[in-house]
């Protein structure tokens, strides 16, 4: 797709990759390493604190430290490699990632281990920035729907095999091999890369970046995600965090419209299928975190179960989220991705609901079943909506919004697992533990519902069909 900002008009895109479905197979070796490496870590967290003689806080920050670099650099990420090419780009996120996890799994200290997850975060940064923008230029965009399922499938089963992966690793080995891990797929993914993933244009350059621009971002992103989680070590205050953000937030939006090179081009923004999408992906990934965060409270806490099936529970939700995911994408190509994008909000409140109507005696085997809803809701959702949002971008700037997309990832993960938290905590002060997740169960119901609100009045896909892209008022 060309777009031209000027006067909206949307064109057919050349240049595909000579085998998309290859380079689609490569982009998902990064999204499922990244998906391991997110999910498996948690397990090796004891593992690590007892060997280093540390404590809990200090240990949290091993997950932390990565999870603020990726959300904060990966939108400068993808300006970057809009410049000097994504597949360049791509490929040296897999190096950066490779070498950090050689870091993490050699570590002699926690020092050491917090600085090569902070390097691993700025290749996770390069590999997520780029993965739905790699996919979105090397298909054509009759299949970009299903080529983007397909991805997401991939992230669902790093997800949901890397709390597994770990504790077999760490049993048969010890907690440096799930870091370890990571290096033959990074090994893989950089022998096949240049042969499958589309070459870049000749004579790319490194792009103007406007550094007080990144800079402001990044201190805007990182308070953001202590002022969601107030509990997280090491910092207070979070009020004043709150008020330091929303200034330098607005104080960011105004430079955009000011200098030659913006970190996100305000035009960019302006395009309601880019910035509505992320809203979306924002809400509907705070209903699948805030879930993940409720369900194991409630049934080790109101239901006195073992670990063992709340890991059944969090599998049930990531094997669906990968069942359906492609042929999520495929129905889109077909029937559009709003139809499917409000299809899978509707599943997602639906299995919202399942679980708030669990009481305290339901059959474990009925529980499932409301798990695996929320998974096929959000991969139901998930393919249309980055669809949507990748086809809607010019192509010049697909980098830019991948890095948007996954940064309203990371922001829904924390925004919601922070009010679920809050309000489970309050109200199980006030009635018990079951009060306190009915209370978590409705705040994420109405999450949901409004998702699927907001996403029933998004406009129609458009850009496919070479009208004018909808825009948001100045």
């Amino acid at each position: 797709m060309l777009f031209d900002m000027q006067n909206n008009a949307v064109q057919v895109e050349t240049g595909l990759a000579e085998r998309p479905w290859l380079a689609v197979a490569t982009v998902c070796l990064g999204a499922a390493m990244a998906a391991i490496d997110a999910s498996i870590v948690s397990v090796g967290n004891p593992t690590m604190q007892h060997y280093f003689h540390t404590t809990t806080s200090n240990i949290a920050w091993v997950s932390l430290t990565y999870l603020l670099v990726l959300t904060t650099i990966v939108v400068l990420a993808g300006r970057l490699a809009d410049g000097i090419g994504r597949s360049r780009m791509y490929r040296f996120g897999f190096i950066v990632f490779g070498v950090a996890s050689a870091g993490c799994g050699f570590a002699p200290s926690l020092g050491v281990l917090l600085v090569s997850r902070l390097v691993q975060g700025v290749g996770a940064a390069m590999l997520q920035a780029n993965s739905v923008a790699i996919v979105t230029s090397s298909v054509p965009a009759s299949m970009r729907g299903r080529a983007i399922g397909v991805q997401g499938a991939a992230q669902a089963v790093g997800l949901a095999i890397g709390p597994v992966l770990g504790g077999f690793l760490i049993a048969a080995f010890t907690w440096r091999a799930i870091f370890l891990v990571n290096l033959p797929i990074a090994a893989i993914a950089l022998i096949v890369a240049p042969y499958t993933l589309p070459k870049d244009p000749s004579g790319r350059v490194m792009p103007h970046v406007d550094v007080l621009s990144s800079v402001l971002m990044a201190v805007v992103l990182v308070l953001a995600l202590l002022t969601l989680n107030p509990s997280l070590p090491g910092h207070q205050f979070w009020y004043v965090e709150l008020a330091i953000a929303i200034v330098l937030a607005y104080v960011f939006a105004r430079r955009q419209g000011l200098v030659p090179t913006p970190l996100v081009e305000p035009e960019l923004v302006k395009i309601l299928n880019v910035t509505g999408g992320v809203v979306l992906g924002v809400l509907s990934f705070s209903v699948l975190y805030g879930i993940m965060l409720l369900a194991p409270y409630y049934f080790e806490w109101v239901r006195h179960q073992s670990t063992a099936n709340v890991g059944l529970l969090v599998m049930a939700l990531a094997l669906a989220m990968t069942a359906v995911a492609p042929l999520a994408g495929t129905l889109a190509d077909r029937f559009g991705n709003r139809r499917v994008a409000v299809g899978g909000l509707v599943i997602l409140a639906v299995g919202s609901l399942a679980i708030y109507l669990w009481t305290p005696l339901i059959a474990f085997g009925l529980t499932v079943p409301a798990m695996a809803l929320v998974g096929a809701g959000a991969g139901v959702f998930t393919p249309p909506n980055n669809s949507s949002v990748m086809g809607s971008a010019p192509p010049e700037h697909l980098g830019v919004t991948g890095g948007l997309l996954n940064m309203g990832r990371s922001i829904g993960m924390s925004l919601g697992q922070a009010l679920v938290a809050a309000v489970f905590e309050i109200e199980s002060l006030k009635g018990g533990y079951y009060q306190g997740f009915r209370a978590g169960a409705i705040l994420v119901l109405a999450i949901a519902l409004v998702a699927l609100v907001l996403q029933w009045f998004m406009p129609k896909d458009t850009g496919n069909a070479g009208h004018d892209m909808p825009f948001l008022p100045d």
